[in-house]
């Protein structure tokens, strides 16, 4: 009896030893005039298991991981609290050593914070992006006047420049959300004054202080060269493991360091519209670390939108997805964006049978993290519309920009941009189907909210306005339809100049209201 009772003391002895407790912190990021706080009643669940365990009133909370040692992997399944979101996105899902000596750090950022510091910091780079692009307008049209250009080389290059300007939104959002997550508590005085020179839309001082830091070929062929020192170390037997990793930890913060200014360069010359050098170092930093899912991401997005190379673009789509296979799980928010990107490229390739695997792959992933209600289901609800439009397919493109519509309906203000956005694309179905009366109720709500928000691009109020004009053409309302028309061509030829094909569209369908006008 007492050998049994020994051995059972020392089955639960073993059992009681198989864990580690994962001491970690929730705080707010830090931003230019707002310090970091920590977060209490946020909830953290560990993938593969029932139990979660919210954070205190300081913050700080504990896991107890069992089956595992120190070093052992785990990952985090969510991490929840009403109005607030991992600022780190790529938190949920990715391989992370437990340890019971480094405590596990988690940002959350304010959902509602985060809309106002991304619309702000687009809006200033957004500003930028107009004067260099008008700029680059003129340039042209200089040419043509000068006669040093044809008028066929003048339309390709104005082509190739409006493909361009097209695509800039877009990617101004992916900078502007990046920025916006920035945790200002973990930047040294001059990064913190690189940060906030971008953010106000000072791009030119961005870049002379990153270049303040030192030459940046330099300090990569030092990183270089310290990574294959590293490499012969490990070799070395008597080498200090301990020496190792502080070598190996150190090269790895530096090489961190240097992307993030390759970063600020590619926004610094991304905001003037200098598009050969954004390119050159948004690669350099994907080339710099290529097991980033988030490096070869925007590379691939900026080459695929901006240089119109997908050959290229596919090559750094298809490695983000080879790392997030190896680093990530199969519900893990690198992966749905990966396939969402994969999905675009295959649709702008006209392989439309393709994209939609890809987007309905990366529709069950987001709904699987996110929640079939979140604003990242919308917004790929919104690009699943967009590609059965494509196939011509209106009955699950309105499935879609509906169900989209009421997801956004739940997380944003009515007079909201992303509200009207979905509306905007209802009425274009509706519009196909010469439903014209349904789709101008929608398109004057739209035209409500864009009058009422400062942020609305003018193009945007343009094309709505153009919209406008045609419904009310095919309603036989000649003298609205007059009025919406040219208020469209001013705008355009404002923003656009005279010879922009937009403008020129927009003149056309002038001319024929005007002719209706005159013979009604």
């Amino acid at each position: 009896m007492k050998k049994l009772y020994l051995i059972l003391v020392l089955t639960l002895t073993s059992l009681v030893t198989m864990a580690v407790t994962q001491e970690g912190i929730v705080r707010t990021i830090a931003r230019k005039n707002t310090p970091g706080t920590p977060v209490d009643g946020v909830i953290i669940r560990v993938r593969g298991s029932h139990n979660a365990v919210q954070s205190r009133t300081n913050g700080d909370f504990s896991l107890l991981l069992y089956n595992m040692n120190n070093g052992d992997p785990y990952t985090l399944a969510s991490i929840t609290k009403s109005g607030y979101e991992p600022a780190e996105q790529e938190l949920i899902g990715k391989n992370i050593p437990c340890s019971d000596k480094v405590p596990l750090e988690i940002l959350l950022v304010s959902r509602i914070q985060l809309m106002q510091e991304k619309e702000a910091i687009a809006a200033k780079a957004r500003e930028n992006v107009e004067i260099y692009y008008q700029n680059r307008l003129a340039d042209l049209e200089n040419l043509l006047a000068e006669k040093l250009l044809t008028e066929q080389e003048f339309t390709q290059r104005l082509e190739k420049l409006e493909n361009q300007y097209e695509q800039f939104e877009p990617l101004l959002q992916t900078m502007s959300d990046k920025l916006a997550r920035t945790d200002y508590q973990k930047l040294d005085s001059l990064t913190a004054l690189i940060q906030t020179a971008i953010e106000s839309g000072n791009p030119e001082e961005a870049e002379r202080l990153v270049r303040e830091k030192g030459n940046l070929e330099a300090r990569e062929k030092a990183i270089r060269e310290q990574e294959q020192q590293i490499a012969k170390a490990q070799q070395v037997l008597d080498e200090s493991a301990a020496k190792l990793d502080q070598q190996r930890a150190l090269t790895a913060q530096q090489k961190k360091e240097l992307a993030e200014d390759y970063y600020r360069l590619y926004a610094a010359f991304l905001s003037r519209f200098k598009n050969d050098s954004a390119c050159f170092y948004i690669c350099k930093r994907a080339a710099l670390d290529t097991t980033n899912v988030d490096y070869q991401l925007q590379a691939g997005q900026f080459v695929r939108d901006i240089i119109a190379d997908k050959q290229t673009a596919k090559t750094y789509f298809e490695r983000a997805y080879r790392i997030c296979e190896s680093q990530y799980n199969e519900l893990s928010g690198q992966l749905a964006t990966t396939t969402c990107e994969l999905g675009l490229l295959a649709k702008q390739q006209g392989k439309l049978d393709e994209a939609l695997i890809w987007y309905q792959r990366s529709l069950s992933i987001r709904e699987k993290i996110r929640g079939k209600n979140s604003p990242a289901v919308a917004e790929l609800l919104n690009n699943l519309g967009e590609l059965y439009r494509a196939k011509k397919d209106l009955k699950n493109t309105m499935d879609c920009h509906k169900r989209a519509l009421k997801i956004r309906e739940k997380h944003f203000a009515a007079n909201s941009l992303q509200v009207a956005e979905s509306k905007n694309n209802i009425a274009g179905v509706y519009a196909q189907q010469k439903q014209w009366a349904k789709a101008e109720a929608l398109y004057k709500q739209v035209q409500s909210v864009y009058a009422a928000n400062d942020q609305t691009p003018k193009r945007r109020i343009a094309d709505n306005l153009t919209n406008l004009a045609v419904v009310a053409y095919m309603q036989n309302r000649f003298d609205e339809a007059l009025l919406n028309i040219d208020r469209a061509y001013t705008i355009y030829t404002q923003v656009l100049g005279t010879k922009h094909p937009q403008t020129l569209q927009a003149h056309s369908i002038l001319k024929l209201v005007e002719d209706k006008h005159k013979n009604k």
